[in-house]
Order: structure tokens, then sequence, then C-alpha cells
């Protein structure tokens, strides 16, 4: 196996350079691959999850021999709007490479905190170029192909679930257990190598099928069938125990009508009702479902398949996520940020301290762990407490920039505001489950996919002007953003 996937590395690779328009579509089937390929390889070795960033690599190379400027300032409006926090940013986080370097001298260490900190970049003016000379189709075409391979490889969920005997399928490794609902309950990951990017994958195709059905070209319909398709991947993804994938697509599809009801009906109240009515509705369905897990016990669920019983257990676990939410923002959102400090001062431990993948070049007990499972944890015992104020004020000023694109776009181009909606909520769906859980978010291609989704929503107001011209439009007086190109 291991002769045959560096072969089909390298031919995907020599694809991805001499046609870097195809990098995306490629950078997305070696990443379904490598986890099977290195379930199928004896002692299933660490390097496949970084084949996806070896393809991402041969497309930018492609790129660049094109003559593609591939630097975050041709990004229009990217100095003037984050220029300033951003260039601090990467001076802080150079900064905690070299202390890293010094306190624990791994290289492997450090160069995993790098790739997780500045792989999103690269990704960002990547799809920025591309979404600017291939405009919403060519982004459409590679998120449906995504929504159809990450589906195949998401089936193999339920065939580890009835118990299909195949070496693809199952965790690497020893794998996780879920404790908390009275029995012992195993995640599935199915073809992924871990419940936890399978649950992320579960919630990406379920934004993306809603956007790509409904985002773009709105009827009831299409919403039901967005809905009904939704509804058939969290039934599945509740397999993998991974309850933030339920949390993913409810604040997704909130937000998304959040500011559809913002922008384009210009109604503050109504948005304001929708989002507190969608939390309040999810905690209603969720009071009404069932009771709490904690009330069950190991003799009322046994595991038996064919009664549906262990089903229900991992239903229960997906109806606690709301009841768990406060312990958990106090747990992994707060406690974690003074825990750091306490431990390792206010300036951290280092880039990597906290990044998945690094338990295998540190060991545990020469650096603890204990606060980067939630996201303001991991910041701060990685870049301290001045890179934990540092993200806040990139992500304001980057939250600003966002707000003036949608705003724009709500003026000259209705279809390519709803798109945006739908990148918008994305985004914020992962960046609420980045704040209490970051594993998932240790993966190449899932950083990957966000840089993307960023690029793809900062080049729509240059490809709504396009169109918008192409139609022989006049721009509307109150509708300028910024220095768009002519």
């Amino acid at each position: 196996m291991p002769e045959l996937a560096f072969a089909l590395l390298f031919l995907v690779t020599l694809m991805a350079v001499a046609s870097w328009r195809n990098g995306l579509m490629l950078c997305t089937l070696i990443a379904i691959l490598q986890d099977p390929m290195r379930k199928l390889t004896p002692d299933q070795p660490v390097y496949f999850v970084v084949m996806v960033g070896a393809v991402f690599g041969a497309a930018w190379i492609g790129a660049l021999l094109e003559r593609v400027p591939l630097r975050p300032n041709s990004i229009r409006g990217w100095r003037q709007q984050i220029g300033t926090p951003f260039a601090l940013f990467v001076l802080l986080v150079l900064a905690q490479a070299a202390h890293s370097l010094v306190r624990f001298g791994s290289v492997p260490m450090t160069a995993i905190g790098l790739l997780a900190y500045f792989s999103p970049l690269p990704a960002i003016v990547f799809a920025y170029q591309y979404a600017v000379r291939f405009d919403l189709t060519g982004v459409t075409r590679w998120m449906w192909f995504y929504v159809m391979i990450a589906t195949l490889s998401l089936s193999g969920i339920y065939l580890e679930y009835i118990d299909y005997d195949w070496a693809a399928l199952g965790e690497v490794g020893e794998g996780l257990v879920v404790y908390d609902v009275g029995m012992i309950l195993k995640p599935f990951s199915g073809f992924f190598r871990s419940s936890e990017i399978a649950a992320w994958h579960t919630a990406t195709i379920a934004c993306f099928v809603f956007l790509l059905l409904f985002g773009q070209r709105r009827s009831l319909p299409r919403l039901l069938l967005a809905i009904g398709l939704v509804a058939v991947l969290i039934a599945l993804g509740t397999l993998t125990g991974r309850r933030k994938m339920l949390v993913q697509i409810i604040i997704f599809i909130s937000s998304y009508f959040l500011l559809v009801a913002w922008f384009q009906r210009g109604a503050a109240k109504v948005a304001g009702f929708i989002g507190l009515s969608g939390l309040a509705g999810y905690v209603l369905i969720v009071g009404l479902v069932g009771p709490d897990p904690g009330d069950h016990s190991f003799d009322t669920h046994q595991m038996n398949i064919g009664s549906g019983s262990l089903y229900e257990a991992y239903a229960l676990r997906r109806q606690s996520v709301i009841q768990d939410i406060p312990a958990r923002f106090s747990d992994l959102g707060l406690a974690p940020i003074s825990w750091a400090v306490n431990q390792y001062g206010w300036f951290g431990a280092g880039l990597g301290s906290g990044s998945q993948g690094t338990q295998h070049f540190v060991a545990d007990d020469v650096m603890d762990r204990g606060a980067a499972e939630g996201g303001f944890g991991k910041l701060t015992l990685e870049l301290g407490v001045p890179g934990l104020l540092l993200a806040a004020w990139m992500v304001l000023a980057l939250g600003r920039y966002i707000w003036r694109v949608l705003a724009y776009l709500a003026v000259i181009s209705p279809g390519h505001a709803r798109f945006g909606y739908g990148l918008v909520a994305f985004l914020a769906a992962n960046g609420a489950a980045f704040s209490v859980a970051t594993q998932a978010f240790g993966d190449l291609f899932v950083l990957l996919t966000l840089g993307w989704t960023l690029g793809f929503l900062l080049a729509l107001p240059v490809l709504a002007k396009r169109a918008m011209r192409s139609s022989h439009s006049i721009t509307p007086p109150q509708a300028k953003f910024g220095n768009l190109p002519r």
C-alpha cells in the first residue's frame, strides 16, 4: 500500500502542477483517500495526513508558473482592512515558533504549529484567485465535487455500524469511547481516521448541500429537499458520537437566515428574532425528544443493534448537547485561559504545544496539553495572552471587512449576496465549534477548506461587479466598496 499511495500522490501532484485550476478537486480527492490508505498500511504511518498539503503545494506552484499573483495584498481591501493586525499576528507566531523550538527542541512540533497557523493563508489567496478567474461556476463545481465524494466516504460510518469487517473502517490507533449516556459507546468514523474528522465532514456536507440547493435558487421544493438531506446527514452523523456536529449545522442555518433577514429584508428586528428563536426552538426540541441521558443506566440500554437501542443511545448523546453548553463553555472556553497562564505564564508555551499530532514528538510528561481542547485555551497556551488579544483584534477587523462585503453585495447582486451569507454562516459555525473543541481543526484539509471559503467570500465583490457590468447595469451610489478593479 505505501508504494501505491506514493505512486498515486506523485501522479496527482503532477496533475496539480500542470493544471492548477483543478487543484481544489485534486486536493479533495487525496484528502478523502489518504485516511483509508493510511489504515490499510502497516503501522498506520502519520505522514499520510500531510499528503493533501503536498497536492496543494503543487497546485500553488502551478499557479505561480502561470503568473497568478498569490500575495495577500493581491486581495482587494486586504491591506487596508486587516493589514496591520495580520502583520503583527504573523510576527508573534514566528516569535512563538522560535520560543517553542528553544523550549522543547522539537523541530516537528514547531513545524506542526507553523502549519496549523499559516496553512489557511495561502489557501485564502489561492481560492480568491481561483474564484476571480472561474467565477461562481467554478466554486460551486468544486463544492458539488466535495459533497459527492465526501458523502461516499461518509457511507463507511454505516458500514462500520453494521459491523462490516474491513481494515479501512474504524479509527486510527486505539480509538475513543463515549461514557456519558450510561453505557460505553464506540464513536464510528467509517473511512475517516477519527470520529472528530467524520463529524466535521458530516456538518460540512450538510452546510454545502443547504447552500447549493437553497442558497442560490430559492423555492419551497428545493428548501424541503435541502432540509430532508440535512436530516439524513444528522442521523448518520449521530453515530460519530460528536455532538458539536449538530451545533455546527444549527448555527449555520440560523446564521444564514439571520443574514438574509438583516441585509435583504432590512429588518433588524426580524433578524434578531430569527437568531433567538433558532436557539430557543432547538432547546425546546431537545427537551421534548427525551430525558437527560444521565438518567439512563447501562441496564436500560443493552448493546442490541436489532432492537434499535444502540442507535437510541447515540441519539441521546446528540440530544444532550445543549444541556452541556454552559459547562463546556466554562470548562473549555474560559477556564483553560487562566490554566494556561498559571501553568506557562503570560507568553504561553510556544507554537505547537497544543496542536494535534505533536504528541508523537513530545511526550505528555514533558508537555501538559490540558488547556488545548478549547480554542481559547489553545491560543493562550501556544501564543500567550498577547496572541489571544491579537487574534481577537484580527477577527474583529476581518468581521468588519466581511460586513462591508455583505452590505455591498446586498445592493448590487442579491444572488451573490445569498451565496456570501452561506459562506459567512459556514465560517461562523466553524468558529463556534473551534472555541470549545479544537481536535478537528488540526487537520490540514479542514484548515485549507476554511481558507478556501474565506477566499471565495472575499472574491464575491469582484464577481458581483463583473456580473453587473456584463449586464450593462449602473452601480448605485450607495453600493461603493473600496478599490474594486475597473
